[in-house]
């Protein structure tokens, strides 16, 4: 080769960081093999490195180094600095025959077969007589997977959501408290109907609001007596006032401070037993209102809770027949049926006491139920001991209507006779309300009950008498009350009793 030709070929040196080695001067060599042997001592000097660790750097595996024959030496070139990495310290003791096949694999020749280029793990060998070392490739560990962190949750954005909802909610309840507050206290949406009552002399604030409460004309009584104590009159006169719930609390407190005449009272006494229809007229004989007023407001709801006990009344001739408590009361003169329906409805609510509500759950009867067997009961007995032998025939018959379908009670013809045939409109009504009241022909209670019983009655059907009778009868001369077990016992009571020769 000449001068020339070595001149044009550049060593092809890859980035390897390893110190230039020495090599001895053989110009005289000219054999192919001291060249190549040259080649490979510049490549791997005699180290002498069993078993210790050789400082060389990683290369990748594309890239090669060229041996050249000739003696001259390559030109320096200087290398960039490798990377911060370390090779792996782990080596391995290969034997020469192991060496020359990892040579001749990775050992290429070019056409002119001059020049020997070394790769892949042959370039990192090192040779002499004796032992041959070889690092293990370094590879790169596997990149480790990120652990998908946790997404922490947002508590300030949480709590300043629920804070913000909190605001939004307070707000609106306060919102709704206030225009509730306003509504009351300016009468809006209240009834119009004239309360007439009495305010006793000495009634303190606190007195005052009972009253207006119980009358139905103020629904919070401390936003009255606050009203009161900022608009307060100079003088509360006591006695009758005639009040509207949709005055509001203003027109009240004004109508508290105005002398006023005492109302015109009437008392009047309603005996056990007595029906809608004589209290309507007893009521109208007394100059307290007129029937028709009365018998109008009082089969109306007014949202009594003992009201919503009443479910099975639909067919009544009267809704509300059998819950006016018979008692004494004392009326205005001139009042109105709204005024008198609310004093009786307090009254009874107060005399059906849950105790009696409790017996009544316990036997499975409604409250129409019971106060329908009442008012049977109530005319029925001819005292007040007989009354739970006489309720006793009435359940003994409600539990067997197989064998007693019907109750054959002369009470429930009494009231279509005096009630029903007197005040039905039309014949389609008298028919109607007949044939459901109709004890004798119809299965069961009637549509609903046939006077207003007292307590006695309404006591002896929740805590009847235990017997087994199914029949009785009066003698209406004395008084004298007959039970039978049997028809044929029934048969000869009703000869006792005069009813049959």
């Amino acid at each position: 080769m000449s001068d020339t030709e070595k001149k044009d070929i550049k060593p092809e040196i890859s980035d390897i960081s390893f110190k230039k080695p020495r090599v001895e001067d053989k110009s005289t060599a000219d054999s192919k093999s001291d060249v190549q042997e040259t080649a490979k001592q510049r490549i791997f000097p005699d180290l002498n490195l069993k078993g210790v660790k050789v400082d060389i750097v990683d290369e990748k595996p594309s890239e090669q180094v060229k041996v050249f024959e000739s003696e001259q030496k390559a030109p320096e070139v200087k290398m960039p600095e490798p990377a911060e990495k370390k090779i792996s310290q782990e080596t391995r003791v290969i034997s020469k025959s192991q060496l020359d096949d990892v040579l001749k694999k990775s050992a290429k020749k070019d056409e002119s077969d001059k020049t020997r280029i070394l790769t892949g793990e042959a370039k990192k060998a090192v040779t002499d007589n004796k032992t041959y070392i070889m690092p293990t490739e370094n590879k790169r560990p596997a990149p480790k997977k990120k652990k998908k962190q946790q997404q922490s949750f947002n508590y300030s954005i949480f709590g300043g959501f629920f804070l913000a909802f909190g605001v939004v909610v307070v707000a609106f309840i306060v919102a709704l408290s206030g225009i509730s507050l306003g509504k009351e206290y300016l009468g809006i949406d209240k009834p119009e109907n004239d309360i007439t009552f009495n305010i006793p002399q000495g009634s303190t604030s606190a007195d005052i609001a009972d009253l207006l409460e119980e009358n139905l004309i103020i629904e919070n009584k401390l936003l009255f007596r606050l009203a009161l104590k900022l608009n307060a009159p100079p003088t509360i006169y006591p006695g009758d006032i005639t009040l509207q719930p949709s005055m509001g609390y203003s027109a009240v407190i004004q109508m508290l401070g105005t002398m006023r005449e005492s109302y015109e009272t009437t008392t009047i006494s309603f005996p056990e037993g007595v029906t809608l229809l004589e209290v309507a007229q007893m009521l109208e004989k007394e100059n307290v209102c007129k029937a028709d007023d009365f018998l109008f407001e009082f089969n109306k709801d007014q949202g009594y809770d003992f009201e919503k006990l009443i479910t099975d009344n639909d067919d009544a001739f009267y809704q509300m027949e059998g819950y006016f408590f018979p008692d004494t009361y004392e009326f205005y003169i001139g009042d109105k049926g709204y005024n008198i329906t609310k004093t009786v409805r307090n009254h009874f609510s107060q005399k059906f006491t849950p105790k009696m509500i409790e017996k009544m759950k316990k036997r499975n009867l409604t409250m129409n139920q019971v106060i329908t067997l009442a008012s049977m009961v109530q005319w029925e007995a001819n005292s007040v001991d007989d009354m739970p032998k006489v309720a006793s025939v009435f359940l003994n018959r409600w539990n067997d209507q197989d064998t007693f379908p019907s109750f054959q009670s002369d009470a429930t013809a009494k009231y279509i006779d005096k009630v029903i045939k007197t005040e039905a409109d039309t014949k389609a009504e008298l028919e109607h309300y007949t044939e459901g009241y109709d004890t004798y022909n119809s299965r069961g209670l009637p549509a609903g009950p046939i006077c207003n019983p007292g307590l006695d009655a309404i006591n002896a059907v929740l805590d009847p008498e235990n017997t087994d009778y199914y029949y009785f009868c009066n003698n209406l001369k004395t008084g004298e009350s007959f039970f039978a077990k049997t028809l044929d016992e029934h048969e000869e009571n009703l000869i006792k009793a005069g009813l049959k020769k």
